[in-house]
């Protein structure tokens, strides 16, 4: 650094934080005054305005801003552009006092050189020239330093940021973002993006980072309501919680997908845990109640997420439509208003791109049409009936003068009435047509559908036999699996619709690996196109036995006739190389037909002495080492500490022994909606998506993790959620996929 521009540096700090304190004072001022105009539009935009400034004002004024760059383009003064965060404009002369990160011209500071350079802006392509760029290390408005640089890969702000602990990280990434995930965030929005990233290549923060750009370069076509993120538990959903607001972001959808169909069909079901699946599987155990063997219930997984299991639901769903309405014409009064067939037609070919109940109003304006057009001849069939029914009361002989003028005022009554719904109230007539369609919700029909349908089209009869047993048990209990989800939203959608209110126009699912055809089918289907963005690793994929196996056919079956992107991200932020290469090694034990599609990470931090793997008598001593390392890392300043069991029982069983020593160790469940760093006992299952600053991995021996996929991908999970260490004790002889 140039002591004089070091000063000069300081000096503009001091400047643009005095500037943003005046303008936060100011704005202030404004809001308290509340001498806005409420019903006045302009009023009210103007209050919104300045409260979002005073918000960003105070999210940012700690840290203004991270880089700079000088550029001069063709036709204009070279200028210093300062980026942070969020854009802040000068109250008076609206010019620019920070550039937001996503602005067009802060990809040069991503992507450009030093030289000759140029951006794609609204108006078209910018060419011009970069003649600085700078990063600054600025902490609680004091400038502690700045460092110019050129290629962005190795810079010295990226490897700070990799040092900070696990809770500060995905706060302080902007900064530091990549040239490959920079790529990634600003890639056109209106293709498929489909990413294979290693663990720890920032799959989750380019997934957040995407999104606020997005919504920054698309707000006045779009709102935050139509870009949804679908992320694998609520637990992960708080984990990231605070990462969008403080990317300027507000009222994005953020689902897991059992969140999502409770959107869909405005209606909560009641969802067997996953997990609970998988730890059978995992376990090899056996399903009693319905005679189903691992293979078989795994079969049954694969197949549910499966677009053949689609194609049968769409079977079913042609069926049931070709049956829907009342078979018979419409009349009234012995008047045919409209045949069955004509009504059929309407619903099944003019109006097939709707769901069943968007079709029957449409069937519906078609039948008021006729009623009107048909008025006359209704009207003389009711007065000729009416004058009909006068005339044989008359000549009734048994009743009295008097009861046969009370009959007859009757009789006009009645006839007046109905004339009054002709003229006036179709729609309750016409509603009696309908209502004799059945009331049923999507989970009866889907119960239907498994009852009277499906078995007959599953050729292996085992399957068909478990299939229909298990699930039909799950729904007498008011219960679904996760499997269950995807069919259950398609089946509303097609006949009901959806419930959520806001048009959605892009999505960006997170972990995507652990999902199936089916839930991506069902995902585009409401979309109404193929506007997402799919991040995943198939080395993670400990879910397999109903997600992606390989992008490849995933590719060829959802995105068939559509432009894709596939793009791979190999590097990774998180762990050290030694970690890494641990890792890399324990997935080389994959057959060779799963390694085909994954890729071994490329780790960037070095961390010397990171890892330890230990050996020791029983788990009682594992669990006296656990102590000590707490103790270890907690005085090193560590935030966030786990411990890593295989599944849940072995992390029930690790607290109750934990806690007699430390009072402070959480027990991660699948129920768990909240994260709260600190220290953790994690089954392996849950830890996937989240990163510690060390891990603890308990008893890694040959009886718990074995030479099989699902446990050698569980251990990968594992082992990659370290950041900085990472301890692995075990017992008896060490497993043989870590070897």
């Amino acid at each position: 650094m140039d002591e004089k521009e070091f000063l000069r540096e300081k000096e503009k700090l001091n400047q643009v934080v005095q500037q943003l304190l005046d303008e936060e004072k100011e704005l202030e001022e404004h809001v308290a005054k509340n001498d806005y105009d409420n019903n006045s539009y302009v009023s009210s935009h103007l209050a919104y305005l300045n409260n979002k400034k005073l918000s960003d004002l105070k999210k940012i004024k700690k840290k203004p801003y991270f880089a700079r760059i000088d550029f001069k383009s063709k036709n204009d003064p070279k200028e210093e552009l300062y980026i942070g965060k969020l854009s802040i404009l000068d109250s008076e002369t609206q010019k620019p006092i920070i550039i937001d990160w996503r602005a067009p011209i802060s990809n040069l500071y991503y992507d450009g050189r030093i030289g000759n350079s140029s951006y794609k802006s609204p108006e078209g392509i910018i060419e011009g020239t970069i003649f600085l760029k700078r990063q600054y290390f600025i902490e609680n408005q004091i400038l502690e330093k700045y460092s110019d640089i050129d290629l962005k890969t190795n810079d010295e702000l990226l490897q700070i940021a990799l040092n900070e602990k696990a809770d500060d990280r995905l706060k302080n990434i902007v900064a530091t973002i990549q040239g490959e995930q920079n790529d990634i965030i600003r890639a056109d929005m209106n293709t498929a993006l489909i990413v294979q990233g290693v663990a720890g290549s920032g799959k989750t923060t380019i997934a957040l980072h995407r999104i606020a750009y997005l919504i920054y370069n698309c707000d006045k076509e779009f709102d935050p309501e139509n870009f949804m993120i679908i992320a694998p538990n609520k637990f992960f959903l708080n984990y990231i919680s605070n990462v969008l607001p403080d990317l300027g972001v507000e009222n994005v959808k953020q689902y897991t997908f059992e969140d999502f169909a409770y959107e869909i069909i405005g209606k909560k079901l009641k969802i067997s845990d996953s997990n609970e699946k998988l730890v059978t599987i995992v376990n090899k155990e056996f399903d009693e109640i319905n005679n189903g063997d691992i293979d078989t219930i795994i079969s049954e997984s694969k197949f549910k997420s499966s677009i053949n299991f689609k194609k049968i639901v769409d079977e079913y769903l042609k069926e049931l439509e070709g049956n829907y309405l009342p078979q018979k014409d419409f009349i009234i009064e012995n008047v045919r208003i409209m045949r069955y067939e004509n009504i059929k037609k309407l619903f099944v070919d003019t109006y097939k791109n709707l769901n069943f109940e968007r079709r029957i109003e449409e069937v519906k304006k078609h039948i008021f049409s006729k009623i009107k057009n048909n008025k006359d001849i209704i009207v003389k069939t009711i007065t000729a009936k009416r004058s009909l029914k006068i005339n044989k009361m008359l000549k009734d002989n048994n009743l009295t003068d008097d009861e046969k003028r009370k009959k007859r005022i009757e009789i006009f009554e009645e006839t007046e009435e109905l004339l009054k719904k002709i003229y006036n109230d179709n729609i309750k007539i016409v509603d009696i047509y309908f209502n004799e369609i059945p009331k049923k919700d999507c989970v009866a029909y889907y119960k239907e559908f498994i009852e009277k349908y499906i078995y007959n089209k599953i050729e292996n009869k085992i399957l068909a036999q478990y299939l229909v047993q298990n699930t039909i048990r799950n729904l007498n209990k008011n219960e679904v699996t996760f499997e269950d989800l995807a069919p259950i939203i398609y089946i509303h959608y097609k006949i009901f619709g959806s419930k959520i209110k806001k048009n959605l126009r892009h999505v960006i699912i997170d972990e995507a690996q652990d999902y199936g055809e089916f839930q991506f089918s069902v995902l585009k289907t409401i979309l109404k196109s193929n506007s997402m963005t799919v991040l995943g690793d198939i080395a993670q994929g400990i879910h397999s036995y109903r997600g992606i196996e390989n992008w490849k056919n995933f590719i060829d079956i959802e995105f068939q006739e559509e432009d894709v992107i596939y793009t791979t991200l190999s590097k990774t932020y998180r762990t050290t190389k030694e970690i890494m290469y641990k890792a890399n090694n324990v997935i080389d034990k994959l057959p060779d037909f799963e390694k085909q599609f994954i890729i071994k990470g490329e780790p960037v931090i070095e961390g010397k002495n990171s890892m330890n793997i230990k050996k020791l008598s029983t788990e009682s001593e594992i669990i006296k080492e656990c102590i000590k390392r707490i103790d270890e890392y907690t005085d090193l300043g560590f935030k966030s500490i786990a411990i890593i069991g295989k599944d849940i029982d072995e992390c029930k069983s690790i607290k109750k022994q934990i806690v007699k020593y430390n009072k402070n160790v959480k027990l991660i469940q699948s129920k768990d909606s909240e994260y709260h760093a600190g220290i953790s006992i994690v089954p392996s299952y849950l830890a996937k998506g989240l990163e510690f600053d060390s891990v603890i991995l308990f008893n890694v021996n040959n009886e718990k993790y074995k030479n099989n996929v699902l446990d050698i991908k569980l251990l990968y999970v594992a082992i990659t959620r370290a950041m900085s260490k990472l301890d692995i004790f075990f017992t008896g002889k060490m497993a043989e996929i870590l070897e």
